[in-house]
């Protein structure tokens, strides 16, 4: 067997058809197994996996995280090379065919990865997720200055690179979001080359790159006056702490500007998540918010200007907020402006 595409899903109903459909659909003469994880939905992802039948191979297990509904994937593999997809993506149909070689080809490189196309909701293309400055193949040095852009479904690496250092890290538990693609990177990147193919290959709808913001925009959903509940909100954004932890623990020195980049990521969200409060009317969930977000920066100013204006009554602030200009209005009040990217 050559490949082994592996789809970790929790909750995907909506997508992870489309999703298994385009691992299926590969025009790729190489041999392949389609393995999908089921991490504990409790939607109704199991049903429409079943409709499948023997095409796919389908694991269930509790729900533990993405780290661990991956390795659970690369333990059932027999294949030589294991091609990530989440279940919110689809690929190209000849994503396998312009990956595989590249490794067959190459002995000293363990990775390849490929651009990324962002689609509206009627399949119009918005923009390509994998910027140019990022379009090469990296050095270790450059993932290590800053976080370097892209998406687990467009990678494809060698299993026995996964198998050698252990897979993706269990520490980013379930409930925590991302990062901790980021880091298996970077132990990827120690063993050996990380080729970029300039090929756009996957495909990922608005709706489902938005949900970086989304899953965490929805103050809606937790009772702002239970601490309990917002720990549970709060936790999403605690991978970037593990980031930041395992980085300095295997990396040292060299690993301090990325691990600030990440936890600095963390709060710059948790301030987009008190201004898309702030917007609704939701001055008590903002505030938390922005508490969280100083202790992941303390030193950023204009968080504490924040969260002193959502501390004012809503009343005083409407009759100030005619004094300030639109900008300063819009920072302190939001809406956030959730992604800017190239026309």
């Amino acid at each position: 067997m050559k490949v082994s595409v592996v789809i970790p899903t929790y909750n995907d109903e909506g997508t992870i058809a489309a999703a298994v459909q385009s691992a299926l659909a590969q025009k790729f003469e190489g041999g392949f197994e389609v393995i999908v994880v089921n991490d504990g939905s409790t939607d109704g992802t199991r049903g429409i996996l079943v409709k499948f039948g023997d095409r796919i191979r389908v694991i269930d297990q509790e729900n533990s995280g993405v780290s661990a509904a991956r390795n659970a994937g690369i333990r059932a593999a027999s294949g030589e090379y294991i091609a990530p997809l989440d279940g919110d993506d689809t690929w190209m149909e000849d994503k396998l065919s312009k990956t595989v070689p590249v490794l067959d080809k190459n002995p000293a490189c363990v990775a390849v990865y490929s651009n990324v196309i962002v689609l509206d909701g009627a399949g119009i293309e918005l923009w390509c997720c994998v910027p140019p400055e990022f379009q090469h193949s990296p050095t270790l040095d450059e993932m290590l200055d800053r976080l370097w852009v892209y998406l687990p479904s467009a990678t494809l690496i060698r299993r026995d690179t996964l198998l050698a250092i252990g897979g993706y890290s269990e520490e980013f538990a379930a409930g925590h979001y991302g990062f901790e693609d980021t880091f298996i990177m970077l132990l990827v990147r120690e063993r050996g080359e990380i080729r970029y193919v300039p090929e756009v290959l996957v495909r990922r709808p608005f709706r489902e790159f938005a949900a970086k913001y989304a899953n965490r925009l929805r103050s809606r959903r937790f009772e702002i006056d239970s601490a309990e509940a917002f720990s549970e909100f709060e936790r999403r954004f605690e991978g970037s702490t593990v980031f930041a932890r395992l980085v300095r623990e295997h990396f040292g020195a060299r690993g301090r500007k990325i691990a600030k980049s990440a936890v600095d990521e963390a709060a710059s969200e948790l301030v987009g998540v008190g201004l898309m409060a702030m917007h609704d009317g939701n001055r008590g969930f903002a505030r938390r918010c922005y508490r969280a977000s100083i202790r992941y920066r303390p030193l950023m100013l204009k968080t504490y200007c924040r969260l002193g204006w959502a501390m004012l009554p809503g009343k005083v602030a409407q009759r100030l907020s005619p004094m300030l200009s639109p900008g300063l209005r819009r920072s302190l009040s939001g809406p956030p402006v959730l992604e800017e990217r190239p026309q």
